[in-house]
């Protein structure tokens, strides 16, 4: 009787332990499979405040880093993006977007936001806040703010990367 009491454990340890195993390689064949499809699809362009400042500021002209501090270039960046989401909201559309009705293909409204309007109202908004900013300056900023979202890879064609004619060292900003 305890032989078979002996036998019945041994198969039940070794049942157990194929069963861990089989769980343990499916969970790697999963985790390597979704890794390889991961590491071939394009990232998403993520727009990052403290990343954008140092890039324009680094590329700002020496008259205009001499005007403006990294500050300023933070400021102006989170004042135009407040002033693009007052520009372009939809006065039907809720705090969110999911609590907007749904609207049908005939009602399709493409907004768009003039440059020289967009520094008109950041320059009214800094002087409604005490900042001395220059109409030149600010057109700088948003214009190098272009040419952080194409680096980003978040408008304009397919992001760079390795073995990218446009992008030698295959690099975006933030070692993306």
């Amino acid at each position: 009787m305890a032989a078979v009491v002996a036998a019945v454990s041994i198969v039940a340890v070794l049942s157990f332990a194929v069963v861990v195993l089989a769980v343990v390689a499916l969970a790697l064949v999963l985790v390597g499979r979704e890794t390889a499809r991961l590491a071939h699809s394009a990232r998403p362009a993520v727009f990052d405040v403290g990343e954008a400042t140092d890039f324009i500021a680094d590329r700002l002209s020496a008259d205009a880093q001499a005007r403006l501090s990294h500050d300023d270039v933070r400021w102006i960046l989170l004042a135009d993006v407040e002033a693009l989401e007052e520009a372009t909201a939809d006065p039907t559309e809720g705090r969110y977007p999911w609590s907007k009705a749904p609207a049908s293909p005939d009602d399709v409204d493409e907004q768009t936001v003039d440059e020289d309007d967009a520094v008109a109202r950041l320059l009214a908004r800094a002087d409604r806040t005490d900042r001395d900013l220059e109409d030149v300056d600010v057109a700088e900023v948003l214009a190098l703010r272009t040419d952080y979202l194409t680096a980003i890879g978040a408008i304009g064609g397919e992001a760079g990367g390795p073995g990218d004619p446009e992008d030698p060292s295959g690099s975006r900003p933030g070692g993306r």
